[in-house]
């Protein structure tokens, strides 16, 4: 095992083109207004799920009681992953995925952490390489934790340092507490606890700076 860990999102930071991540968001609105027939706005009752709920299904579940068992076959379904395989076989992704997969040969141990099912960040991780490990909440999503639920951070090497990278500052925070955790915001927007990156290039200097800084940690 790797001393040395990253942790990637999948959803806006892997997978960033526009018309999958709103086909997405189409499903779970979707899905909303299955559940919620009365409900006026299911897009902004989505939005608002997500906000404070960290996930469609787990706001659903609390908010309302309501059976979300069904939520990736509903969601997930088969347009959704044959578009997913359309753009992580394409030439933008595969690129990014090359980079990626030479972080694996400079020693870092690449792990996907979504709160997706496996069937969706299983096809992300096999796009890379077969060194990329997925963890993935959203298989069991009414028992399961996820992000940024203080448990999902649960179950990771303890000894490893981990370059956690994400989209979501709300998933970000809990790592502030955690030993060992660095997070890593993937936005242009500026914020004042954490840094921030745009691109997968951008991801490669900072793992750099981060080689730079262990190595020098360890001759002291």
């Amino acid at each position: 095992m790797a001393v040395k860990s990253l942790l990637l999102d999948i959803d806006g930071v892997l997978l960033r083109d526009q018309f999958l991540l709103n086909h997405i968001q189409n499903n779970c609105v979707k899905y909303v207004q299955a559940k919620l027939p009365t409900s006026k706005n299911p897009r902004g009752v989505n939005r608002i799920l997500y906000m404070e709920h960290g996930h469609t299904a787990r706001g659903l579940q609390n908010a309302f009681r309501i059976d979300v068992s069904d939520f990736n076959e509903k969601v997930y379904d088969k347009k959704l992953i044959e578009h997913l395989s359309e753009i992580i076989y394409g030439t933008v992704f595969q690129l990014e995925a090359k980079e990626i997969y030479e972080f694996t040969k400079k020693g870092w141990d690449v792990t996907l952490f979504t709160n997706a099912p496996a069937a969706w960040g299983g096809q992300v991780a096999r796009a890379i390489g077969d060194d990329v490990r997925i963890r993935c909440a959203g298989d069991n999503i009414m028992n399961s934790p996820i992000k940024p639920e203080a448990r999902a951070y649960d179950g990771f090497s303890k000894v490893q340092t981990h370059i956690f990278v994400d989209d979501c500052l709300k998933n970000l925070k809990p790592a502030l507490t955690l030993p060992n955790w660095h997070p890593v915001h993937f936005s242009f927007d500026d914020n004042p606890w954490c840094p921030n990156i745009g691109s997968i290039w951008e991801l490669g200097l900072y793992l750099d700076t981060a080689d730079f800084l262990m190595e020098r940690h360890e001759t002291q």
